[in-house]
């Protein structure tokens, strides 16, 4: 089996080198593999490898990131295995049919096994762990992209259309709707866990938070330099998280807006965010297809995590706040562990795209939906003494 080097290999350096000692190692090297003196066939691309090594190592904050993927990139983030590796196991337990389009997004009902989906064409089908739709809504006047399951009979549903925000409340019955009209094109919203708030931005920039009561506007700020493409709330409904087309993400008070965090060890937009239970960690998912896990309490990048082939869509934590999904538009779901830096299994569940991914409240199961009109429903076995 081929083994590729790093780059501290590359530059034939240890780890901990220093700057002095990497210059060195490159004005050596250059001397040696430059094509203006070495008559190898292959010394353009040597010289190549030994500059992308020189520049990424000596630059701090692309070094940091560097470690940050070597520390997870020898442990399996990049497996396509079906089998999981310890200390999670997973078993597929049913393939849901019943929506007629692309199933956009997935929720379980609080302190039950039931799943909420809703669709492209507005439906929204609740399921039991056996599969079977219990009951089916359709709701009118927007477009539905996200739900929020609150009890058995109550969630809050939202979507947008160019620079519309629809928000329906139901409540067992028929569909309570409202409208809120933007300025600008909505680009991207979420939920609070309470169902009280719905975030969202856009792609002028805008950041906004409206109640779910009312549609009044509670929070509204362009503090972003470029579209807002990724928004999350925290699992308490404190924090708020945006990313950006800037390549950064603001941590927010969800009450005020008012930036409590700047993130911005991230090299592309941002596609999607997700705060771990306990709040110790958030995963950025970005267009270079990585995934950065940071440190709430210092907002140092801890790992950097590689595996999907094409972008992320959804990225939803585990109750135990190590574990976390990802769904991509390639098709499948990642497993990760937080904590370790690691990937524990990578599925393949579509040629379609991935769209949401969710936990139950107990971390049992693992819900997945996409573009081909089906929800798959996994059991979950997370081994607790790994996590950290």
């Amino acid at each position: 089996m081929k083994t590729v080097s790093s780059f501290y290999d590359i530059l034939g350096v240890g780890p901990s080198a220093d700057q002095t000692t990497i210059r060195k190692a490159y004005r050596r090297l250059a001397q040696k593999h430059h094509p203006d003196v070495s008559p190898a066939p292959d010394a353009h691309e040597q010289m190549a490898r030994i500059n992308e090594a020189f520049e990424t190592l000596i630059d701090t904050a692309r070094r940091e990131e560097y470690d940050a993927y070597l520390s997870g990139a020898d442990t399996g983030t990049q497996s396509t295995d079906r089998t999981p590796n310890a200390p999670i196991k997973v078993k597929l337990l049913k393939r849901l049919q019943g929506h007629l389009t692309p199933v956009y997004s997935v929720s379980f009902v609080p302190d039950t096994d039931e799943l909420v989906s809703s669709s492209f064409d507005n439906e929204l089908i609740w399921w039991n762990e056996e599969g079977k739709a219990l009951r089916k809504i359709k709701v009118e006047n927007g477009a539905v992209s996200h739900v929020r399951a609150l009890t058995d009979h109550f969630l809050i549903a939202a979507g947008s259309s160019e620079n519309q925000v629809n928000v329906w409340r139901v409540d067992g019955g028929k569909p309570v709707n409202w409208r809120a009209n933007q300025e600008e094109w909505v680009s991207c919203l979420a939920i609070s866990p309470d169902g009280s708030k719905v975030a969202g931005g856009s792609v002028h920039n805008n950041m906004f938070v409206l109640d779910t009561a009312t549609g009044e506007r509670v929070v509204d700020l362009d503090d972003h330099k470029d579209s807002v493409t990724a928004v999350a709330f925290s699992a308490d409904g404190r924090l708020l998280a945006t990313g950006s087309a800037e390549s950064l993400v603001y941590v927010r008070s969800a009450h005020t807006g008012q930036v409590l965090q700047k993130i911005t060890r991230i090299r592309s937009t941002v596609t999607a965010l997700a705060f771990s239970s306990d709040g110790r960690y958030l995963s950025v998912a970005s267009v270079d297809l990585s995934i950065r896990v940071f440190n709430m309490e210092t907002g140092q990048l801890v790992k950097m995590l590689y595996g999907h082939t094409r972008p992320i869509e959804s990225l939803a934590f585990h109750p135990n706040g190590w574990l976390f999904a990802s769904g991509s538009r390639d098709g499948t779901v990642g497993l990760w562990n937080a904590a370790k830096g690691i990937g524990n299994a990578r599925l393949e569940v579509s040629s379609r795209p991935i769209g949401s991914v969710t936990f139950s409240p107990d971390g049992r199961l693992l819900a997945a939906a996409g573009q081909d009109k089906l929800v798959r429903l996994w059991e979950v076995t997370a081994v607790e003494r790994t996590q950290r």
